[in-house]
């Protein structure tokens, strides 16, 4: 929940379809009454804290677990009923990202560097499209 939470922030704000869809997600995983996920809808997140959950999160994962959050970023980012190429690419690099994901744990630093590179890239490219390039 916290990466779909921080994937949100990206560019900066929240829009209200974004908002919308995070309280859907925190009904469905009924943490709607969790104050630190509510804390962290209403004030910025950091891309470097988004990338420490991520690589957190997808450490200790399955990879049922890593489709689920996959789909929830997805229908996060598609929110506004709009899907640039730029999304449906950002899609697909952390579909490859996770199944690039290796099953032992000593693996972890080469899955944080994929995790931040993403991110950055996911930045970037939200970046772009706010700014119209």
């Amino acid at each position: 929940m916290q990466i779909a939470i921080g994937c949100a922030w990206l560019d900066g704000h929240l829009h209200q379809r974004e908002i919308d869809y995070l309280t859907k997600l925190l009904e469905h995983y009924h943490l709607e009454s969790d104050l630190q996920l509510r804390q962290f809808t209403a004030t910025p997140v950091s891309i470097s804290q988004t990338e420490r959950w991520m690589a957190e999160y997808l450490a200790d994962t399955t990879e049922t677990e890593r489709q689920e959050a996959l789909a929830a970023i997805a229908n996060l980012l598609i929110a506004d009923n709009f899907v640039s190429e730029s999304e449906h690419q950002l899609l697909d690099d952390f579909y490859a990202m996770m199944a690039a994901i290796p099953p032992h744990p000593e693996a972890t630093p080469t899955l944080v560097e994929i995790t931040g590179k993403f991110v950055r890239k996911l930045m970037q490219s939200l970046t772009n499209l706010v700014s119209g390039n």
